[in-house]
């Protein structure tokens, strides 16, 4: 590893891609990462240096690459670089996945959950915790959490 990259990048863009859902709920691959930074942040990387930066064999993007990161998972640049607002963002992000879990189990149990109405509901409550969590709804560079 250079002495100049990220520390713990890969441990930390692990963690966002088992945390952070795309936005049909399914978590990121590689492949869907990649392309979702080339379609909707204009950020060209190939699958395998994702795969790099996930595994720790390499851990200096561009910042541009990094920015686009920061973006896709809705996470401030800062948590790549700054422990305490690491820290401050997966305590947020933990928060988000306990009530994304709730959200749905209380949904489901309730009589008539099967209702087709009560369904799309659930789809719309989902849909906002995911563009929550995935940073769509405003900018992600700031210093405000996801």
């Amino acid at each position: 590893m250079d002495a100049s990259g990220v520390p713990r990048l890969a441990e930390k863009l692990e963690h966002l891609f088992r945390t952070v859902p795309q936005a049909d709920g399914t978590p990121y691959t590689n492949e869907a990462a990649a392309r979702e930074l080339g379609s909707r942040l204009g950020v060209s990387v190939t699958t395998t240096h994702i795969s790099h930066l996930r595994t720790g064999r390499r851990d200096n993007p561009s910042a541009m690459l990094l920015n686009g990161l920061a973006q896709l998972f809705g996470v401030p640049l800062a948590y790549f670089f700054d422990p305490e607002r690491e820290r401050t963002v997966n305590d947020q992000l933990a928060a988000l996945g306990l009530l994304r879990e709730a959200q749905v189990r209380s949904l489901m149990m309730r009589p008539g959950s099967g209702d087709p109405a009560a369904l799309v509901a659930l789809a719309e409550v989902l849909s906002r915790i995911r563009e929550v969590e995935g940073g769509h709804a405003g900018d992600t560079t700031d210093e405000e959490g996801p």
